[in-house]
This record gives structure tokens, C-alpha cells and sequence, in this order.
């Protein structure tokens, strides 16, 4: 009889032990499972639920020493038979929680495809479906404020070529921006911009000669001329039939006074460059034969002037 008290507390202390022993093994277990891979999220609620079968592991073991070696280690047996659909419903709260702050923390980061999947697994696995939908809903939109800002990145791009009247190659960026973005109303009527800005760019170009040829500014004139020649069709062209023949006198004439007083003045290089001019834009004229059969005697006197 005088052994019993002497028994029962090396039963304690055993019992004591072994719960420790318990908690460092699955702590162990916790450790190792969260560095196998399984992501932030699901290592955090492996983790929570190790620990969690832990603390109730060592206290079955613990109440065990008011009580009986049997009746301990059945409490034991009964807390690591703890069903995953058991654990997820003690600790709901905490894995929903944690769950929220993770998707916060991708969509802070710009995850937004996995913060679309935990949002998925926040309504199917528990039940939260409004907050998933109110969760999405603002990923989405986030998403769609992107894909606009990126869309808009790229029309301003195009109204740049527009700009610089570079049509050939706002064609082809068009082209470009249906392929890769087919659904976005912002590219519906690239093709209209284009031919609106050209025409007024035409437009511009009409104003522009008639008002340098009233001015009687024929230089200015003949540069706006050739600029709209590459505008015109052969009907839109007859609008403009008469101005243009008298802008195209008028410079002619200009171009041939300026070769003969350079000539005349000696000015060699200057008759040169004007006998060229008269050969490159008139060459079928009269003028232009003129001035083929004075460049050999113009060329010799300007390179006796340069050796001088």
C-alpha cells in the first residue's frame, strides 16, 4: 500500500513525457509539411491544423494523470482520429481569415490569378460564395481597368502616326491592334480614323495652295502642289486644273529668269544649281534644252573659278 502513491506519480511524469513527445513529433510533421512546396496558404492551415491536433493531444494526455492509463490513452487515440472535414469546422474562422489576407496580399502584389483561385476556393470549400463573388468582381475590374489602360497606350501610339500623316504604317498598326485585342470597342473604327484624318489632311493641303497662290507665293505654292498631287484622283484633280497650270508657269518662268541673271552675273555655282532644277522638274521643255547646251561651258567656268 505504501508503494501506490510512489506508482502513481511515475505514471504522471511518464504521461508527461510522452505528451511532450507528441507535440515535438508533430511539430516536426508541420515543419516538414510546410516545406514540401504546398503554397503560403495551404502550409499555414496544414500548420494550424498539426499544432491544433497537438495542443489537443498533450491535453488528453494531461488530463490523463487524474485519471486511469486506459481512459488517457483512448482520449489520445480519439483526437489524432480527428477527420481534415473535422479540423477545417474547429478552426473555420481562422482558415477564412487567413484565406481573405492572402488574397488581399496577391491582389496587393499584382497576383490576380491566384487571387481569382483562392476567391474560387472561398465560396466552394466554405461557403462564402457572395464575398468570393464581391472578391472577384473587384479583381475583374481591376483586370478591365488594365486591359483599358494598356488599349489606350496603344491608340495613342496610333494617333501619333496619324499625326506624322505616316498612313501606311497606321494601316498596318491597325491591323496589329485587332489581332491582338479582336473584342475591344476602343479599336471598332481605326480604319474610319484613318481615312478622316487623311482627307483632312488633304483638305489642309487645298487650303493651303489656293491661299499661297493668291498670295502669288509660287515657290510656296509649287511644294504644296507636289504634296497634293499625291492626294488628288484625276477628278478631284480638275478643281484645281487652272491654279495649278498657272502656279506651274509662274515657277517655270521664275526658275529660268533666276539661271539667266545668275549666268549673266557670273555666278556659276548658283546657274548651275538652277539649270538643274529647270532639267529635273521641266525636262520635255524648251527651256531645258536651253540650259543643256550652256552646262557644258557653265561647268568649265565654275571649276576655273574654284582653281582660282
Amino acid at each position: 500500500m505504501t508503494n501506490m502513491p510512489s506508482n502513481s506519480n511515475t505514471a504522471a511524469r511518464i504521461r508527461r513525457c510522452a505528451a511532450w513527445v507528441v507535440l515535438l513529433a508533430l511539430a516536426i510533421g508541420g515543419v516538414i509539411a510546410g516545406s514540401m512546396g504546398t503554397g503560403a496558404w495551404a502550409s499555414s492551415v496544414l500548420s494550424g491544423s498539426i499544432v491544433a491536433v497537438a495542443v489537443v493531444c498533450v491535453g488528453a494526455l494531461l488530463r490523463g494523470t487524474a485519471s486511469r492509463g486506459s481512459s488517457g490513452q483512448q482520449a489520445l487515440i480519439e483526437a489524432i482520429r480527428l477527420s481534415d472535414s473535422a479540423k477545417r469546422v474547429l478552426f473555420r474562422e481562422h482558415e477564412v481569415e487567413l484565406l481573405r489576407r492572402t488574397i488581399e496580399t496577391d491582389i496587393e502584389a499584382g497576383e490576380y490569378n491566384a487571387a481569382l483561385v483562392l476567391c474560387e476556393q472561398l465560396a466552394r470549400v466554405f461557403g462564402a460564395v457572395e464575398e468570393g463573388e464581391q472578391l472577384r468582381s473587384r479583381i475583374q475590374a481591376i483586370l478591365h481597368q488594365r486591359h483599358e489602360s494598356t488599349i489606350r497606350g496603344e491608340v495613342e501610339k496610333f494617333d501619333n502616326l496619324l499625326s506624322e500623316q505616316e498612313w501606311v504604317a497606321g494601316y498596318q498598326e491597325a491591323a496589329r491592334l485587332r489581332r491582338l485585342y479582336p473584342d475591344s470597342p476602343l479599336l471598332h473604327d481605326l480604319e474610319q480614323r484613318i481615312a478622316d484624318a487623311r482627307a483632312a489632311y488633304r483638305h489642309g493641303l487645298e487650303d493651303r495652295f489656293l491661299a499661297a497662290a493668291q498670295r502669288e507665293e509660287v515657290e510656296e505654292a509649287m511644294v504644296l502642289l507636289k504634296e497634293l498631287d499625291r492626294y488628288l484622283t484625276p477628278d478631284e484633280a480638275r478643281r484645281f486644273r487652272d491654279t495649278a497650270k498657272a502656279v506651274v508657269d509662274s515657277y517655270r518662268d521664275t526658275l529660268g529668269t533666276r539661271f539667266s541673271m545668275a549666268v549673266n552675273d557670273h555666278r556659276w555655282t548658283e546657274a548651275i544649281e538652277f539649270g538643274d532644277a529647270i532639267i529635273r522638274q521641266f525636262p520635255n521643255t524648251k527651256m531645258a534644252q536651253e540650259v543643256r547646251g550652256l552646262q557644258p561651258t557653265i561647268n568649265q567656268r565654275a571649276a576655273e573659278e574654284a582653281n582660282a
